[in-house]
């Protein structure tokens, strides 16, 4: 069965007292037009042309598989180049189309051998919503499809009382958003995720979460997320396209675009950015920051650390405050601590620069070249004491 879908998204659907497209309004952070792409191509609809006068609405939608047209009256061709084929018209702006609905509609209007079949609740059509399937070969009276239906009474009524739901106020977004909220987090427990308490939790559509994991409030997860078995998520974490194993605790944390492994622990008060990933049995510990690095079994970043662009191997303890310094002010370098080192507290490795396994480096210092395996690297002044000083200078407000 040849099929097509033309969706709708006016630059002038908005929302009452805002200057934002109704199309790209979000439902569980993804926009509603995305929502209705997603339901038109689960329905096996590939072909797809999106009617927009709005470059957001493009912007977003424009995964390399719609069309775009500028106007209502530019879809000709998007027609007629689906001769003998069934057209689903539709508006970008109604979150809760399902893909049930519209493959049976589908499938409704080609046993019938409709000219034109409208999707219905309660067999009404609403006046400024477009759910109808028409042949390609009708398209010249489609646009006035009411008075054909009311001539021919074709319609599809669907059990999905919400189809036609749309927002036309951020109170209503909001609504919406709350309801599918709700549904999601219910939808994940029955699966066996353990959520204590739902306040502040928001799940996008389509993350994977395993059995035995808890959710703690305050914590979002959305994008394209996997997180494994028994672990602990939050209070108060974000979770952006990631990968995470089983049985990790990150709490009061973030990552994006990043990967952990098995059995970490990561926080309080850590940021993983993208590209990291973060081995099996791996601290990370308050105010530490990991960017494009690889960090290996074992590993132990306590507090107060930035890791970018580096390779750290197994087994690696960083005292407080270290610092990669990966980038000089023109390019950045990587850094690689190698297996079983010791990094003191305040050392300020200067990429590119390697540290070899067993090595240590001794607190305070900036380490500017290679350390070799079984060194103790020490980079820093002798200290010298000025006696009587502060007298001379007097350098408080109060003398001495």
């Amino acid at each position: 069965m040849n099929k097509g879908a033309i969706i709708l998204a006016s630059q002038n659907e908005k929302l009452i007292n805002s200057d934002k497209p109704k199309a790209i309004c979000e439902i569980l952070f993804e926009p509603i037009i995305c929502r209705v792409i997603s339901a038109v191509k689960t329905a096996e609809i590939e072909d797809i042309c999106i009617v927009t006068d709005n470059d957001t609405v493009r912007k977003i939608s424009d995964d390399g598989t719609v069309e775009f047209s500028n106007s209502i009256n530019c879809i000709g061709d998007f027609i007629n180049s689906h001769p003998d084929s069934d057209i689903l018209l539709i508006n970008g702006t109604l979150p809760f189309a399902d893909a049930r609905t519209i493959s049976s509609a589908m499938a409704f209007h080609k046993e019938k051998g409709n000219n034109v079949t409208a999707i219905t609740v309660d067999g009404s059509i609403p006046e400024d919503r477009y759910a109808l399937i028409f042949k390609a070969d009708g398209f010249d009276g489609v646009f006035g499809y009411s008075g054909l239906l009311k001539t021919e009474k074709i319609s599809f009524n669907t059990d999905n009382n919400r189809f036609f739901v749309a927002p036309d106020t951020y109170k209503q977004l909001n609504e919406i958003n709350e309801a599918l909220r709700i549904e999601m987090l219910e939808k994940l427990m029955d699966s066996g995720v353990d959520i204590p308490c739902k306040d502040g939790i928001i799940i996008g559509p389509g993350c994977k979460i395993g059995a035995d994991t808890k959710i703690l409030p305050n914590t979002i997860i959305h994008g394209n997320v996997t997180i494994g078995e028994n672990c602990v998520i939050g209070p108060n974490s974000y979770v952006y396209n990631a990968e995470i194993g089983n049985g990790v605790s990150f709490n009061n944390s973030q990552i994006k675009n990043a990967k952990i492994m098995n059995n970490a622990d990561i926080g309080p008060f850590a940021h993983i950015r993208p590209d990291a990933v973060i081995g099996d049995n791996v601290h990370l510990g308050n105010f530490t920051e990991v960017k494009n690095s690889v960090i290996d079994t074992g590993t132990k970043v306590s507090h107060l650390t930035y890791v970018g662009d580096s390779d750290v191997g197994k087994d690696v303890n960083f005292g407080c405050g270290v610092v990669t310094v990966n980038f000089t002010g023109k390019t950045k370098h990587r850094t690689v601590i190698k297996d079983n080192a010791f990094i003191g507290c305040n050392t300020n490795l200067v990429a590119p620069v390697t540290v070899g396994k067993n090595s240590y480096t001794a607190a305070g210092s900036t380490i500017t070249e290679d350390v070799p395996d079984n060194t103790l690297a020490l980079a820093r002044q002798r200290q010298i004491n000025k006696e009587g000083w502060v007298k001379e200078k007097q350098p408080y407000r109060k003398k001495v």
